[in-house]
């Protein structure tokens, strides 16, 4: 088993104590732990030993967890900015962090339109 970064680490305690500080109600806590979970599979998305197709099997799994958590709450958008600052932190280009990011906005914004109409 491969060992975890303390990049990652810091950055799942970070979602996890936030979520346990916004608002106590079970649903709320289980979007925002899902959604912790999704981060967590997104970073594991930069282990060394990956076989090929297998980083976009990381995405697919995370994006749909991510999809869950906004289901159960709209309180779980906060975790996007988790995984904005996980980007950022890697210090990767503009256009590879926009090209990482784009299922997670394009999922927020298609949720934030059904929830308007």
């Amino acid at each position: 088993m491969q060992k975890f970064s303390l990049q990652t680490l810091l950055v799942f305690s970070f979602g996890l104590i936030f979520g346990l500080f916004m608002k106590f109600s079970f649903v709320v806590l289980l979007a925002l732990l899902v959604a912790l979970i999704a981060v967590f599979i997104y970073t594991m998305r930069d282990a060394a030993e990956l076989k090929r197709g297998q980083c976009s099997q990381f995405i697919i799994v995370s994006a749909t967890l991510y999809l869950v958590a906004l289901l159960l709450s709209s309180y779980s958008i906060v975790v996007l900015v988790l995984f904005v600052g996980y980007e950022v932190s890697s210090k990767r280009e503009l256009k590879t962090i926009n090209y990482r990011m784009l299922p997670f906005f394009l999922i927020t914004f298609l949720l934030s339109l059904k929830k308007m109409f």
